[in-house]
């Protein structure tokens, strides 16, 4: 488990987890989401990158999914959830997942880098994360499938969504009400994957 952050105890959703059996207070990001978007339905099959320790992948199990999670950390078992120990940005990383399965209905990242403090390079390395977490979407996606992606805000976060915004239908950055006030983490919701090609924009297409 992640070291616990000095105003947790103070922290309604970190008691919420508890209480429930999440592992982490990022659980009810996810639930927020899918609340909102309705990004995981029964019977789909979601793989959940930077899944360690495991928040969103209960999450996912409890909405009726089956989970293919993978982090470069260790993963305590859940049941219903295939763990591949990886790294997201690695090729052979992408290869384990098609080993496993080679199409999911959702694809899903909370991952962040380490917290360096300096704003610029965590805010950088947030953006790398997630163009790693795309580039194994673009390629284990189905047509019509659905992804969300965090990333912290910051200088490139236009260009980032000009690099999705073709690939989807929907798309939208959204910050749930249970990310921390102070944070500048925010996420990339995107519906209705249009494949490995660059769609037409159509004029029904959100923003």
């Amino acid at each position: 488990m992640k070291p616990r952050r000095v105003d947790d105890r103070q922290d309604y959703y970190y008691w919420e987890a508890k209480k429930k059996g999440y592992r982490s207070r990022a659980a009810f990001k996810l639930l927020q989401i899918n609340g909102k978007f309705g990004i995981i339905k029964k019977g789909y099959s979601v793989l959940d990158l930077g899944a360690s320790p495991g928040g969103w992948s209960q999450v996912a199990v409890k909405l009726g999914a089956e989970v293919v999670a993978v982090d470069i950390n260790p993963m305590p078992p859940i049941e219903g959830v295939t763990f591949i120990r990886g790294d997201i940005t690695k090729k052979e990383t992408l290869e384990k997942i098609k080993e496993v399965r080679s199409e999911f209905d959702v694809v899903i990242s909370d991952a962040a880098p380490k917290i360096t403090g300096k704003w610029s390079m965590d805010h950088f390395i947030s953006i790398e994360l997630a163009r790693a977490a795309f580039n194994i979407a673009k390629e284990v996606l189905k047509p019509g499938g659905n992804f969300v992606v965090k990333i912290f805000q910051g200088e490139e976060t236009g260009k980032f969504q000009r690099e999705l915004k073709p690939y989807f239908r929907f798309k939208k950055f959204h910050s749930p009400q249970a990310s921390r006030k102070r944070s500048a983490e925010t996420y990339f919701i995107g519906k209705g994957f249009g494949g490995r090609w660059r769609p037409k924009r159509m004029k029904s297409d959100q923003d």
